[in-house]
């Protein structure tokens, strides 16, 4: 018996899935047993491309500001000019070409500026901020000590609470620091060299970065095309097409988050530095840095910057520490219903859960980058999988709108949202049963009920 063509083919790709399969399995089981070797060897490749990721990652961030230079000089000088034919062509190209190296050595000026004022200004002030608290760490001590024995004098009832935490954990507590910290003080000079040199590595890195990127900015366009053409040339054209507003549609995402965060970072970094300026804190541009910094990364940002802080404003001067944690709770709740809805708006469209879910998870995974990355990388998913679900509802009729579902238990045949009592939830159902107890006709309704009681 001779097997027709459609037969060759059934098999054929039956064979065929069957086989990827089998890789796919092998793979996976080959990817586990030496999870350990590729991750060194990923570990390994990132080390080396470090420069030429540095250079991405600043032309990321120059190239708006390069577009937003170049666009409004080109503007000026060619609005009111028409070129025609090819001499007038060729003359804009130039033009252009001039016009984009000036645009990226502007934008180069302002970076280096901002960076040589940060070292020149800033820095100075921390390294003696550091070094004053080096210092006159005994005295801070002594004068949290005699706070806190005042404090004890005058509230009895804290005394006996702290006499209590003292007798059952004093001595875990000195365990863990003559282990941690003094048992560990070649431990920590070994760490503050290898800082040393990890930050020359770095500033190396970041030199050769500025080169790679200086090239990437000069040829931005090119870039993209050889990118959108291999794009095109590996897939179907409605595919690439998708692709492409996709990967714009996650480049808006992150680069209106990042520079949203960024400006309203600098606003709470700059009235946080106003305020504890006017109020006298100590390490006023410390905190303020510090502060500004912490702010950057959604919902925990605040906590993580307020707290090393208060405590540092707390040795110092106790009375001092409490104004600053008021000013910190005006500060973020200023920020929050303010300043960050009136710059950031809905750039990412997920509630105040999915934010602490993504801040969590990519935390989790990937420590402070994580939660750096976790909001805009958590929206792009999150609006893929909302646009597959649209889809798939679609495809079955279904409506889209979130509410229509808030109190729906089942859409019977007829394409109603109906709400179930709970009288009628009383046990497991498959599709099947379902179908044949609910989606029923309307005047056999009653009688149906009646015969299920009995």
């Amino acid at each position: 018996m001779k097997m027709d063509d459609d037969d060759k083919k059934k098999y054929y790709h039956m064979g065929l899935t069957f086989f990827l399969s089998a890789c796919g399995v092998i793979l996976v089981l080959l990817i586990l047993l030496h999870m350990s070797e590729i991750s060194e060897g990923i570990n390994s490749f990132l080390k080396i491309a470090t420069p030429i990721i540095d250079g991405l990652v600043l032309t990321y961030f120059m190239a708006p500001v390069v577009n937003s230079i170049e666009n409004k000089w080109i503007y000026a000088k060619f609005s009111n000019r028409i070129f025609k034919g090819r001499e007038e062509g060729e003359r804009r190209g130039k033009a252009k070409r001039k016009v984009r190296a000036v645009s990226i050595f502007i934008t180069y000026v302002l970076f280096i500026l901002i960076i040589v004022g940060f070292f020149w200004i800033i820095i100075p002030d921390i390294i003696s901020s550091i070094q004053n608290i080096s210092k006159n760490f005994p005295v801070y001590q002594w004068n949290l000590t005699v706070w806190m024995d005042k404090m004890l004098i005058k509230y009895p009832q804290l005394d006996e609470a702290y006499n209590t935490l003292m007798n059952n954990y004093s001595d875990p507590i000195n365990d863990w620091i003559n282990e941690n910290i003094f048992g560990r003080v070649n431990e920590f000079a070994m760490t503050i060299l290898s800082g040393g040199i990890s930050l020359i590595k770095a500033l190396f890195n970041f030199i050769i970065g500025m080169i790679i990127a200086l090239y990437l900015l000069g040829s931005k366009e090119l870039m993209i095309g050889q990118a959108k053409k291999v794009v095109y040339a590996l897939m179907k054209k409605d595919t690439a097409n998708a692709f492409i507003y996709n990967v714009r549609y996650t480049n808006k995402i992150f680069q209106d988050f990042f520079v949203g965060k960024i400006v309203d970072s600098i606003i709470i970094g700059l009235l946080c530095f106003i305020a504890t300026t006017v109020m006298r804190t100590p390490y006023a541009l410390l905190i303020s840095i510090i502060v500004g910094v912490t702010n950057i990364i959604p919902f925990f940002g605040p906590f993580i910057g307020a707290i090393p802080s208060a405590f540092l404003v707390l040795l110092v001067d106790p009375k001092q520490c409490l104004y600053f944690i008021i000013l910190i709770v005006i500060l973020q709740q200023l920020d929050g219903n303010v300043i960050g809805p009136l710059i950031l708006g809905q750039k990412t469209g997920l509630s105040g859960f999915w934010v602490i879910f993504a801040i969590t998870i990519f935390g989790g995974l990937w420590g402070f980058k994580g939660m750096l990355l976790g909001v805009p990388v958590f929206a792009v998913i999150y609006t893929g999988v909302s646009s597959f679900i649209k889809a798939k509802l679609k495809e079955k009729g279904l409506e889209d709108n979130t509410k229509r579902y808030v109190h729906v238990d089942y859409i019977n045949e007829e394409g109603e949202y109906v709400r179930l009592p709970k009288e009628k939830i009383t046990r497991v159902l498959s599709g099947k049963d379902f179908k044949s107890i609910f989606n029923r006709k309307k005047d056999n309704t009653d009688e149906e009920d009646d015969n299920d009681k009995s």
